[in-house]
């Protein structure tokens, strides 16, 4: 039985992932570089100093991780504003899961000030009492980290979780945490492989839906 739900937030809530992309791109092409297709796919769920590491490790960078990873945040922090919108349908299902009692919170791979600062740019932060970040937890998805500490966090087993992701490193994190999972891919993750989820969705719209259809 589900009693809590826990949201994925860039690419899942909010339309974040042109966003970071464009500020990836601007911070590596002051050192000269850019990502290509392969490595954007690579980056989508992963939490901001793996994609660091990554960067500085693919390129040859000079930077420390930290370093670099402070600078894309700071970057993408700064330049929020009008540059990410609520995904279609998120606003009706907060509604409906504050009117059906059921518990929620946001599990994300980003650092909590940019979480924050995101959910404050489109009007969200105040849905949810718990935020479980990228500084509260060891491991990055796939670890199960995160997922596990937002269950712990809202007092359910996480056998009465639905995590909702739209990445493939986040749904690996999910059912490693053995909870049911429902992809929501967005038109950067459409194309990659969502196959561990449990169901694959083509909005936040049909959550209810499917929610209320299984009862």
């Amino acid at each position: 039985m589900i009693e809590a739900i826990l949201f994925d937030l860039d690419g899942l809530m909010v339309d974040s992932e042109p966003h970071s992309i464009a500020s990836w791109q601007a911070v590596l092409a002051k050192r000269g570089v850019q990502f290509d297709q392969l490595a954007l796919d690579w980056i989508l769920g992963q939490r901001l100093n793996e994609t660091a590491e990554y960067a500085i490790r693919s390129f040859h960078l000079p930077d420390r991780p930290e370093d670099l990873a402070c600078e894309k945040s700071d970057y993408q922090i700064a330049h929020l504003n009008g540059s990410v919108t609520a995904m279609p349908g998120v606003i009706d299902l907060l509604d409906w899961i504050d009117r059906s009692g059921l518990k929620k919170a946001v599990a994300s791979s980003g650092l909590r000030r940019y979480i924050d600062a995101v959910l404050s740019a489109v009007n969200l932060r105040e849905r949810f009492n718990v935020i479980i970040s990228a500084d509260d937890v060891v491991n990055g998805k796939p670890a199960p980290d995160v997922f596990l500490a937002a269950a712990n966090a809202l007092h359910v087993a996480p056998e009465n979780c639905l995590v909702l992701e739209d990445a493939p490193l986040g749904v690996q994190a999910a059912k490693a945490a053995g909870m049911t999972c429902w992809a929501v891919p967005n038109a950067h993750s459409r194309a990659l492989d969502l196959s561990l989820a449990d169901r694959i969705l083509s909005s936040l719209s049909e959550v209810k839906t499917s929610l209320t259809s299984d009862e």
